[in-house]
């Protein structure tokens, strides 16, 4: 018997554990605006392509059309954005991800400064 386990665990082929790929981070703000949805996405996309932020946009626009969510990835950075305007609840929202910790929050900052100013 000592034999039979001896020779079945020693053909057992076990792949090492791997690490799970670290999750993202996510940094999110809002702020009251009593802005229109077209003032606001077309400012957001201008100030968002000066900092890089070319890769892939779209506009993803609500059923009734009053509300919508800009999305864009950076074209050199592992970063996303994305931002949300709701005129109707007077809110503009600005999420970032990212894989590194420091840059994403650097980052994160950088947007908010130029897309908030000083809220």
């Amino acid at each position: 018997m000592r034999a039979l386990v001896t020779s079945l665990a020693n053909s057992l082929i076990l792949d090492p554990l791997q690490e799970p790929d670290p999750a993202p981070w996510v940094y999110t703000a809002a702020i009251r605006s009593s802005a229109d949805l077209v003032a606001s996405l077309t400012g957001i996309a201008c100030l968002t392509r000066e900092l890089g932020f070319t890769r892939d946009p779209e506009t993803l626009y609500a059923e009734d059309g009053r509300s919508a969510c800009y999305h864009a990835e950076h074209s050199q950075l592992s970063l996303a954005l994305t931002v949300n305007c709701d005129p109707v609840r007077e809110t503009v929202s600005l999420a970032l991800s990212g894989h590194g910790r420091d840059e994403t929050h650097s980052w994160f900052q950088r947007l908010e400064a130029a897309l908030f100013g000083s809220c």
